[in-house]
């Protein structure tokens, strides 16, 4: 009854088997090449010596980052287009993010360096055949054609950070732009309020502005708006055309 078959039993066996076949094919994948190449009648790695074979198995390597390259750009490119299309309103995580990406690049990097000294100590190798050493030599171009790459996507990280700055420092430059042109403008408002409170009297008793002659109600109501405006129309046109 609650007891599992010997086939079920037998069958989750087989299927954890099949499982850790597929996580062993998946880790060594990349050197199916290399297992068909030495399958191969007459092939170099099946003639050759050890050194074909090691030359062979350090060419598989650097190929096989040729694809994480390809997705740091591509990474780069969202960004690119991200930044160009927002601008200074862009994802407040930006900046963070390409700082991480430059980190990584940064740690592929080092992680890479190693390798050309590696390249570079087998070419110099004198128990190495000449045609081994040739094709070694097409490698490390390849590894510092590598490193390069990595080195300039690391300057558009830097350049893009860069960016996403100025667009936001432009951005506040504009707001301190407004704020200094408005309270420029409200200026002459103020001086004028503060000039009507000072409540100058006539002898007659009638109140007056020294300059502007009596405060009427409509003369003074007109004289304060009328003033007031044009100072600030004058201002403005001096902040628009020649500041």
């Amino acid at each position: 009854g609650d007891q599992a078959s010997p086939s079920k039993e037998l069958d989750f066996d087989e299927m954890a088997e099949d499982e850790g076949d597929e996580d062993e094919e998946v880790g060594t994948e990349v050197f199916d090449d290399v297992a068909r190449e030495i399958q191969k009648d007459f092939s170099a790695l099946r003639s050759g010596d050890a050194s074909w074979l090691m030359w062979r198995l350090i060419d598989v390597c650097v190929d096989d980052m040729t694809p994480i390259l390809s997705a740091f750009r591509a990474r780069l490119q969202w960004f690119a287009a991200h930044i160009a299309k927002y601008r200074a309103t862009s994802d407040g995580d930006v900046e963070k993010k390409l700082m991480w990406t430059r980190v990584e690049l940064d740690w592929l990097q080092r992680k890479v360096r190693p390798m050309v000294r590696v390249v570079k100590h087998l070419i110099h190798d004198k128990s190495i055949e000449p045609d081994v050493t040739r094709y070694l030599e097409d490698v490390e171009d390849h590894l510092e054609t590598f490193i390069e790459e990595i080195s300039r996507s690391m300057g558009v990280c830097d350049s893009l950070r860069d960016q996403v700055r100025s667009f936001r420092d432009r951005e506040q430059q504009g707001v301190l732009y407004v704020l200094a042109l408005v309270t420029t403008m409200t200026t002459p408002l103020q001086l004028l309020t503060g000039m009507y409170g000072m409540n100058w009297i006539r002898d007659d008793g009638k109140p007056v502005l020294p300059g502007f002659g009596p405060l009427e109600r409509d003369r003074g109501y007109l004289l304060f708006w009328g003033l007031g405006l044009t100072v600030v129309f004058s201002l403005y046109c001096s902040f628009r055309f020649v500041l």
